[in-house]
């Protein structure tokens, strides 16, 4: 019945992938890389685009960047997708064959992945993501280390400083490869596995020295320390879901995941001490095993990013538990016709769903602002345009050479470390004048939820050129004049949507 666990898996990722048919805001970025790339054969190590307060770009996402482009050029949104559904399935692909090392024998029920990737489907359907890749390296770097353990086959750890390179070169989430390394290794010292431990120990060096393999070399490991000091409070996935009142009663599906997860791990514990006492708990444990599960617990609960680690190490560590509490020996011809049932209903909902699909990523499914670009483009106003972080990836794809952008989504690999505290307290009006004069703007993209939009209506120096229901565009009172309206129809944004004039060989 393995293949119609597989086949029910692949289409429900298929189902689920097409749901959000977004585009990521830093997605823009990415294909700016790859195309710059392609065509001039370099990284460019400085900004180009911006003029906000910029340093050396240091690109740990480059890699990515160039698979991106290279996909999107040649084989579009079918190819983006196709793309997205190929790397879930593998993942995940791995995470089960990482379990089986424990039981090859082990009954695979579709229902606990459904829910336990359920919890975690705003993170890992939603877009195509840099992260992404994270996802598979650390499924990967969990077999390889289970599989070393459970076979003492220790050869296969040298697979992991190579793979360190490739992962280090796609995104920055290399650092929880080799800090799953570090956890193995002191779990394994714990279990008086000392072999492995000495093994483990020298992987976890071996690949802080494979991270120089980059195109930047030990400035990118000064630029990953740098990163972790950053403050990141305006920034979204990496707030808490637990304490960040913006999350108060949303990401549901997670939160009753942690709490069963957590309740039954607490149980556990306090189950094997009451019945054999604290002594011979610990001495039968699988220490690493429970500061995985910690490690991940914390570092969910510190941001929203982390939340896919966490559920895939439970699923990982804790299936097996899972499967013997309530696994029930049902007859072998009822559990069969369950599991065909599940794949029945999910099957006739994905192809009922993707018969009317049309595999375009859409960018009102964002919230662009594609009418202001396409204001600014259709008026052909140049100069520098001023517009939220997440939007500005975007803007500058569409607009550039003739318009530049304060600063977009690599806020840290490209901006002072102010910039967008700087840009979040103009947002909130606070002495916005000030922020007006340090920096030169000629265009003002501003959210209408925001407080700043009602003091620039009182501006002089500013006049509404242009709104809509998401955003609203201002203009310095010095360009007043009367302007063409750009088009509603979104058809003609999201068939238009890859067009851009950067172009390094004009």
């Amino acid at each position: 019945m393995d293949f119609i666990f597989y086949l029910t898996l692949a289409l429900f990722i298929l189902l689920f992938s097409s749901l959000d048919c977004g585009i990521d805001y830093d997605f823009w970025a990415r294909l700016i890389v790859g195309k710059s790339f392609f065509q001039t054969g370099t990284l460019f190590n400085y900004d180009f685009y911006s003029y906000g307060t910029t340093h050396e770009f240091i690109d740990h996402e480059w890699g990515s960047s160039l698979i991106f482009y290279l996909i999107q050029n040649n084989f579009g949104d079918i190819g983006l997708f196709i793309f997205k559904s190929l790397i879930i399935f593998l993942t995940i692909f791995t995470i089960i064959k990482t379990i089986k090392l424990d039981n090859k024998d082990i009954k695979l029920h579709f229902l606990f992945f459904f829910f336990a990737i359920q919890a975690i489907s705003y993170n890992i359907f939603s877009t195509i993501r840099c992260q992404t890749f994270s996802f598979l390296f650390f499924a990967i770097f969990f077999y390889i280390l289970k599989y070393a353990k459970i076979n003492k086959n220790y050869r296969i750890l040298w697979c992991l400083p190579i793979l360190n390179i490739i992962w280090a070169n796609m995104h920055g989430g290399f650092v929880l490869g080799i800090a799953l390394i570090v956890l193995f290794c002191i779990g394994e010292f714990l279990n008086n596995n000392k072999k492995y431990s000495k093994y483990l120990a020298i992987t976890a060096l071996l690949c802080g020295f494979t991270t120089l393999i980059n195109p930047y070399g030990i400035k990118y490991i000064n630029f990953i320390i740098d990163a972790f000091k950053l403050n990141r409070i305006y920034i979204t996935e990496w707030q808490s879901a637990f304490f960040s009142k913006y999350f108060k009663y949303s990401l549901l599906k997670f939160k009753i995941f942690f709490f069963i997860t957590l309740s039954l791990f607490l149980y556990s514990i306090v189950k094997n001490i009451k019945n054999s006492g604290f002594i011979e708990f610990y001495k039968k444990i699988d220490k690493t095993k429970y500061i995985i599960l910690l490690f991940m617990m914390l570092i969910s609960i510190k941001a929203l990013r982390c939340h896919v680690f966490f559920v895939y190490s439970v699923i990982i560590l804790c299936y097996g538990d899972f499967y013997d509490i309530f696994n029930k020996k049902l007859p072998k011809t009822i559990d069969n016709t369950k599991e065909i049932i599940i794949f029945v209903l999910i099957a006739i909902s994905t192809i009922s769903h993707l018969y009317d699909y049309k595999f375009i990523n859409r960018i009102d499914k964002t919230d662009y602002p594609y009418q202001m670009v396409e204001f600014i483009k259709e008026n052909n106003i140049k100069g520098n345009v001023f517009v939220n972080f997440h939007d500005a990836s975007y803007v500058i794809y569409k607009l550039y050479p003739n318009n530049h952008i304060f600063m977009d989504g690599r806020y840290e690999e490209v901006y002072d470390n102010e910039l967008i505290n700087k840009m979040a307290n103009f947002f909130l009006a606070k002495d916005y004048r000030k922020f007006l004069n340090e920096f030169h703007h000629d265009i003002l993209i501003i959210d209408n939820s925001y407080p700043i939009k009602k003091a620039l209506n009182k501006d002089n120096d500013w006049f509404l050129a242009f709104e809509n229901k998401k955003h609203s565009l201002y203009l310095n009172k010095k360009m007043k004049k009367n302007y063409k309206k750009p088009t509603d129809d979104i058809n003609y944004y999201n068939k238009t949507k890859y067009i851009t004039d950067i172009d390094w060989q004009k």
